[in-house]
């Protein structure tokens, strides 16, 4: 009997779970497709590293089904992105754009690396 009472419980779960990550596709493939082109270079806002296209969270699950009906509304995915750009900052982008300070986030690490390269070849002879 307890068998039986775990297996229910465990099944209830797994439907229950499922239910949040069943998301609602559009009817129509080329603005599904332009859907699930923009989930893969959207990150979720709480998830480390992952696009909405990998997240199982109802973040994730909330913000795909607000970008669908963004774009059966008629907004374009330029639209779309500035939009969540402008909410979350750039960082929600997979590969966030190259500006200056990107550019300082490369270039200060090499810069140190090779000053000390070049301290530990004076200071070693």
């Amino acid at each position: 009997m307890r068998i039986v009472i775990s297996l229910l419980f465990i099944l209830t779960f797994h439907l229950s779970i499922n239910a949040f990550t069943l998301d609602d596709k559009l009817g129509d493939t080329s603005m599904e497709k332009r859907a699930a082109n923009l989930f893969k270079i959207i990150k979720c806002p709480i998830c480390s590293g992952e696009s909405l296209s990998e997240s199982g969270s109802q973040i994730a699950y909330d913000m795909r089904k607000a970008i669908r009906e963004k774009i059966n509304d008629g907004y374009t995915d330029k639209e779309i992105i500035s939009e969540l750009k402008s909410s979350y900052g750039d960082s929600i982008i997979v590969s966030p754009p190259v500006k200056f300070s990107t550019y300082i986030l490369w270039f200060v690490p090499l810069t140190t690396l090779l000053i000390g390269f070049f301290l530990i070849q004076k200071y070693t002879q």
